[in-house]
C-alpha cells in the first residue's frame, strides 16, 4: 500500500484542495496521513465534524489551541520563529529555511514512518517537503495553490526574495507540479525550468460533494437572488465585496444580495455603514457559513453567483476562486470579474457574464441585464448544470495519480 503525507498549513477542514486530495488518495487505496501544524483558527465543532467523518489519519500540534498550555507553546514558537527569521534574513542560514514562512512546523513531530509521496500546496511548506525526498526518496507533489511570486512581490516584499529563491531551488526536487488554472500553469513553466509532468487541477468539487439535483427557481416572480460565499466576510480588500455592494445599490431591477460566511463585529459595522450610506435596506442579507461538505447545497436556490476580485497583483490575475466551481455545481449563473484565471472557466462553459474588475457601473448593468432577461439567465443556469456533469475533482486528478 502506498503512503502519502499531506502537509496542511492549518485545519484541513478549510483547505478545500487538500481535503479533496486526501479523500481521493484514500479512495484509491492509499494510506493517507494529514498533518495540521496549526490548530485553533477554525471553529472547533466544524473541525471535529469534518475530521471525525474521515477515515484517514490526522496528526496535529497543540501549539495554538485555546488552552493555557498551548498558548505558552505558541509563545515559545513565536520567539523561536523570530530568531529563525533573523538568521535567514541577516545571516542567510540555509538550515532554518524550512521554518521561515511557517512557524507551525517548528515543533512538528518527528515522522517515524517512511512515505512514498508528500503533498504540499504552499511555498511555505515546500522546503520542508524536500526532507522526505532526501530521507525516504519520497516523490513531491507541489500543488501551487497561488502564484506565490506575484503574491509576495505585491504584498510582502520583505519575504519575496525568500519565496523566489526557495521556489526556484525546490522546483528541481518536485515530481509533479499542479496549478489551479491553465494560465497559471503556463506562467510557472515560463518562470522555471521544470521538465516533469504538470497539470491543471481546478478547485472543483468531488462527486461525493456534488448533488446534481436542483430546486425550482423563483426568479420569474421574486427578486433576482445574488450570492457571494466565502469562509469570512471582509470588506474593503481585494476580494471586492465593497464593489458588489456599490453595484447592487445602483441596480434598477429587483435584486437581493446575500453574503454567506463568518463576519466579525467590526466587519458587521462596516457592512451596516455601507447599507445605510446607500439606503439599501433589506437588499443585503448575511447568512452563516455552510459546513465545508455542504457548501454546494447551501447555494442552491440562488440565481447568480458573484465574484468581486480586484487583480491588484499577478496572483489575483492568474488564479481562480473555489466559489466559481461551487456556483456551477449549484446550478447558478455567474457574474465574474474579468481576470484571466476566472474568465478561463466562464468563457469555456458559457456560464455567465464578465465585467471589468472594480467597475461598479458595469457590474450593476450586468446584474440588471440578467434580472430583466429571464431567458438569458435560464440559459446560463443550464450551462452551469451541464458543466457540473463533467467538472469533478476525480476527473482532473486521474492523470496525476497515474504518474506516481
Amino acid at each position: 500500500m502506498k503512503k502519502i503525507l499531506i502537509l496542511s498549513h492549518s485545519e484541513i477542514c478549510y483547505n478545500a484542495r487538500l481535503l479533496k486530495a486526501a479523500d481521493f488518495f484514500y479512495s484509491q487505496g492509499w494510506a493517507v496521513t494529514v498533518f495540521n501544524p496549526v490548530i485553533g483558527l477554525a471553529r472547533k465543532d466544524t473541525y471535529d465534524e469534518v475530521v471525525d467523518n474521515r477515515p484517514w489519519k490526522v496528526l496535529e500540534n497543540d501549539i495554538s489551541k485555546r488552552t493555557y498550555k498551548s498558548k505558552f507553546k505558541w509563545f515559545v514558537v513565536s520567539v523561536l520563529h523570530k530568531l529563525v527569521v533573523l538568521s535567514v534574513e541577516r545571516l542567510n542560514w540555509v538550515i532554518f529555511q524550512d521554518y521561515y514562512l511557517n512557524k507551525g512546523l517548528i515543533l512538528a513531530p518527528q515522522f517515524d514512518q517512511d512515505v512514498d509521496v508528500v503533498l504540499v500546496h504552499l511555498i511555505d511548506n515546500l522546503p520542508f517537503a524536500t526532507r522526505f525526498k532526501k530521507k525516504y526518496g519520497a516523490q513531491i507533489i507541489y500543488d501551487s495553490q497561488e502564484y506565490f511570486v506575484g503574491q509576495y512581490d505585491a504584498f510582502d516584499p520583505k519575504h519575496s526574495k525568500w519565496v523566489k529563491e526557495n521556489e526556484k531551488r525546490c522546483m528541481d526536487e518536485v515530481t509533479i507540479l499542479l496549478t489551479t488554472t491553465e494560465v497559471m500553469r503556463q506562467q510557472l513553466l515560463a518562470d522555471y525550468t521544470f521538465l516533469g509532468p504538470s497539470f491543471r487541477v481546478r478547485n472543483i468539487p468531488t462527486r461525493a460533494q456534488s448533488n446534481l439535483m436542483y430546486p425550482d427557481s423563483n426568479s420569474e416572480t421574486g427578486p433576482l437572488k445574488l450570492v457571494w460565499h466565502g469562509m469570512g466576510i471582509f470588506l474593503n480588500n481585494r476580494r471586492g465585496l465593497h464593489i458588489l455592494l456599490q453595484a447592487v445599490a445602483l441596480c434598477k431591477e429587483n435584486v437581493v444580495l446575500y453574503f454567506q460566511g463568518n463576519i466579525t463585529q467590526e466587519q458587521n459595522k462596516l457592512l451596516d455603514g455601507y447599507i445605510q450610506k446607500y439606503s439599501m435596506g433589506n437588499k443585503v442579507l448575511v447568512k452563516p457559513p455552510a459546513n465545508p461538505d455542504q457548501i454546494i447545497d447551501s447555494l442552491k436556490g440562488f440565481d447568480v453567483g458573484l465574484t468581486g476580485e480586484l487583480p491588484e497583483e499577478d496572483n489575483q490575475r492568474l488564479t481562480s476562486s473555489n466559489k466559481l466551481f461551487d456556483y456551477l455545481h449549484a446550478g447558478l449563473a455567474v457574474i465574474s470579474a474579468d481576470t484571466p484565471g476566472l474568465a478561463e472557466t466562464v468563457d469555456e462553459y458559457s456560464v455567465g457574464l464578465l465585467y471589468q474588475p472594480g467597475n461598479v457601473e458595469e457590474l450593476s448593468h450586468k446584474i440588471d441585464e440578467l434580472a430583466a432577461d429571464k431567458i438569458k439567465l435560464t440559459a446560463f443556469k443550464e450551462h452551469s448544470k451541464l458543466a457540473a456533469k463533467e467538472l469533478f475533482w476525480e476527473t482532473d486528478y486521474k492523470d496525476v495519480i497515474q504518474d506516481l
